[in-house]
């Protein structure tokens, strides 16, 4: 049985889940640098034209993005200041000022909106004095109250306290000085594994195996076996980099769902209000295709753009394609996220199927027959 009222919030399960979300953080951060670390006793610095083309694209521009987040996303986005005459946006100022005194922070960010008319809300900067948060003009589309709307806010206001857009920046910057420190020592590993005179290697046995006058036929396919084997490694990196990259970017989604229910001292709002952004999405699926324009936006979004998968799926199938996607995404499932929130809430929150008898026993109130209650 679901219980309607607001429940107190067990600020145990807080404390503990925002412990947990720091240790996977960490986790995730170390385990890149162990790595990396390894990498480098392994293979060494090696400098190569490819090292250095990588070292541009993959480390200064991650660099430079986390530098000048708050100017690119404020014009990839189109945020302007909240227009005063808007009561939507005074409204929106409101609830910031509300609820910026619980958060510690010594500068309240400034407070912007963007034209999108995807429900969603985001924060970004190099640093708290440096941040801004925003939500687009489609979180007023949403039906939400005042105290789901701030607590979507504090959500952001959390990010900004936990630094979660550096953070975001390191582990990328170190995943990619991991790849340069790979790419740079791939051809010693290449030709150790396949070129060389010593016995026992790869290239002697394909040899040792053919006549003496038909060596030559090895060549060509130990290139062949080099050419995969460089694909396999690569491959290999490539998914446990993502992976680190990604648990990171759930486990600071997740703290900032803890911090945003310490605050607010209502962990069922954020709960409700991620469940009426879902069902909106849900509702107006032409608006899915501003997923391609917002994928790179994707960590720093309060709710994730790829939620309207089978969270409960019935299959052995189905369950691993579930967790295979999961692994994937910057957010954690909704069902995970309401979960956590129900544990530092004490109680159930209320489900969609709640949330829509409220809003008709609401209607019913006002209207009767077909007439507003006020008219008759």
């Amino acid at each position: 049985m679901k219980n309607n009222n607001l429940p107190n919030v067990d600020q145990k399960a807080i404390d503990s889940q925002l412990r947990a979300n720091w240790f996977r953080t960490i986790l995730g951060l170390v385990s890149l640098a162990a790595l990396g670390a390894a990498t480098f006793a392994l293979l060494g610095l090696n400098i190569t034209i490819a090292s250095v083309i990588l070292g541009l694209f993959t480390v200064v521009l991650p660099l430079f993005s986390w530098y000048n987040s708050a100017k690119l996303v404020k014009r990839l986005m189109k945020c302007e200041a909240p227009n005063t005459l808007n009561p939507d946006h005074r409204r929106l100022v409101r609830l910031v000022k509300e609820i910026y005194p619980k958060t510690g922070l010594t500068k309240m960010p400034d407070v912007m909106v963007s034209p999108v008319p995807m429900p969603n809300a985001f924060a970004t900067g190099r640093s708290p004095s440096n941040s801004f948060i925003a939500c687009t003009e489609g979180l007023f589309a949403v039906d939400l109250t005042d105290e789901e709307l701030k607590a979507v806010l504090a959500h952001e206001l959390a990010h900004v306290k936990s630094r979660d857009v550096a953070i975001t920046s390191l582990t990328a910057t170190m995943g990619s000085l991991f790849a340069i420190l790979l790419a740079g020592g791939m051809p010693w590993i290449f030709s150790a594994a396949f070129v060389s005179n010593k016995d026992g290697l790869l290239v002697d046995k394909l040899s040792d195996k053919v006549k003496k006058g038909k060596k030559n036929f090895a060549a060509p396919a130990v290139g062949f076996a080099g050419f995969f084997f460089t694909l396999l490694v690569f491959a290999v990196v490539s998914f446990f980099t993502k992976f680190v990259t990604f648990f990171v970017s759930r486990s600071r989604e997740s703290a900032a769902d803890a911090l945003a229910a310490q605050w607010t001292g209502n962990p069922c709002a954020l709960a409700t209000a991620l469940q009426k952004i879902n069902d909106w999405v849900n509702r107006n699926r032409l608006l899915l295709q501003l997923k391609i324009m917002m994928g790179g936006l994707a960590p720093m979004l309060f709710f994730g753009l790829h939620e309207d998968e089978d969270h409960d799926p019935k299959t052995v199938s189905g369950k691993i394609g579930r967790w295979w996607r999961e692994i994937g995404e910057n957010h954690p499932p909704i069902p995970t996220r309401i979960k956590e929130l129900e544990a530092m809430a004490g109680a159930s929150c209320p489900t969609m199927d709640d949330i829509k008898k409220q809003r008709t026993a609401a209607l019913n109130r006002l209207f009767r027959n077909g007439r507003r209650v006020n008219d008759e």
